[in-house]
């Protein structure tokens, strides 16, 4: 695709945009957690965009994938009859709806060049930084914080400001403005598959290279599991090429693949990764077992699910901890509300089987017939759904809304393609 010009729009869409591209650092930042500097705006403009839809509904409308409110209405069901003896409004689900209708009312397919270019702005800004805070730490020892310590602080993990911005200060690793390091690698996923296959020139492959320099550097086991869903597209993407040029684009992949792989692993942070490994068994004594944490830990609560309980899903928190402890997984549950399930696993505990089909049907729809940038962000998704919390927050709809917004304009060149040789027979 050829860059476009940015067509003129409200002010309301404009700050819609930007609130969706910076919320994954605003979350750090407010009173609570779940009424932090991302959540607030999200709900004001939200109720507003509800408001202008009551007054005018042809004008504002919002463009979802059907599996999206098919999956809200099941889980609201779910909701109340887990609730019906206690408190069966589903207000948390009712804040995530509202959420997805601001976002994808505005954010339409032909508001996707501007989505793409202020999200591009946003990327180069956290990337230079990181690589600052990597330059500080080499140099002197101490990395930049990268927090905004005017601001009160969210994170139901930190205590106050000053704990949180010595511990950035002197962590091993680098996350530029976001809070972990994991958080820095998922943001810009979906900017590399942009810069890979959405416009082609050398100085977005140049760009391309950066961004994949940065999400290595970062350490963070998410981010590389997320590049195996651009790595897939890519590959996917050389058979279109002509017969010459693919076996060229082969051979030198691979053998460029092979060199960074070897350098990388053997690196100081290749090694650092590679001891994480060891954090994916229930045994490991060494520390952390985040990595059992997020690949299994919510299938050994699902095992304690009744039959029904396991089609239908269980939205009733206080029952879902009863299941947790009788678990023997119990004791990597930490303080502090520990509950991290993957979004699989989220999705199963909450809405069964039936749930999770929803979700596989969603991420199948988006992947058909998209263009190889709408099918590196998807897939890149899929991925990280099976190692990340990345169920119905602002990130999840930033990979969405990118990858379903690039298959409707791929459809849409794709009609008009047939179209125009139609006439011209």
């Amino acid at each position: 695709m050829i860059s476009e010009k940015l067509k003129p729009c409200s002010f309301f869409t404009k700050a819609t945009i930007w609130l969706l591209l910076l919320s994954q650092i605003l979350k750090t930042y407010g009173f609570v957690s779940y009424w932090n500097f991302a959540s607030i705006p999200t709900y004001i403009l939200a109720l507003a965009y509800l408001v202008m839809m009551g007054t005018n509904s042809k004008k504002y409308k919002v463009d979802m994938p059907l599996e999206l409110p098919l999956f809200f209405c099941y889980w609201i069901v779910i909701h109340i009859y887990s609730n019906i003896h206690g408190n069966p409004f589903p207000d948390s689900i009712i804040q995530i709806i509202i959420s997805f209708i601001l976002f994808w009312g505005v954010i339409t397919a032909n508001q996707l060049p501007r989505l793409i270019y202020y999200y591009r702005i946003v990327g180069a800004i956290c990337i230079g930084f990181f690589f600052i805070q990597e330059i500080g730490y080499y140099s002197s020892g101490y990395r930049i914080s990268g927090v905004f310590s005017f601001l009160p602080i969210a994170l139901n993990s930190v205590s106050d400001m000053g704990s949180f911005m010595m511990e950035k200060i002197t962590a091993t690793r680098s996350s530029s403005f976001f809070s972990e390091p994991a958080y820095f690698a998922q943001y810009i996923i979906p900017l590399l598959a942009i810069e890979i296959f959405y416009d082609k020139s050398r100085l977005h492959n140049l760009y391309s290279a950066i961004i994949l320099i940065a999400i290595l550097l970062s350490s963070a086991g998410s981010g590389i599991v997320g590049l195996s869903g651009v790595v897939v597209a890519y590959v996917l993407s050389l058979t279109k090429l002509k017969k010459s040029n693919r076996f060229l684009a082969v051979v030198f992949s691979t053998v460029l693949l092979l060199m960074v792989s070897n350098y990388y692993m053997n690196s100081v942070i290749g090694q650092r990764l590679r001891e994480r490994q060891t954090e994916v068994s229930y045994e490991y004594q060494g520390g952390s077992r985040s990595g059992f944490m997020r690949l299994y830990r919510g299938l050994h609560v699902f095992e304690n699910y009744s039959p029904t309980e396991k089609i239908f899903g269980n939205d009733n928190n206080q029952e879902i901890f009863h299941h947790i402890i009788r678990s023997d997984a119990f004791d990597t549950f930490g303080e502090n509300n520990d509950t991290f399930f993957n979004g699989y696993q989220y999705c199963l505990l909450r809405t069964g089987f039936i749930g999770l089909f929803i979700m596989v049907l969603l991420i199948y729809k988006i992947l058909r017939q998209n263009s190889f940038c709408g099918k590196a962000i998807i897939l890149s998704f899929a991925c990280l759904m099976a190692v990340e919390a990345m169920f119905f927050g602002n990130n999840m709809i930033l990979f969405l809304i990118l990858a379903y917004r690039m298959k409707q304009r791929n459809l849409s060149s794709n009609e008009s393609s047939l179209y125009i040789k139609h006439r011209l027979r």
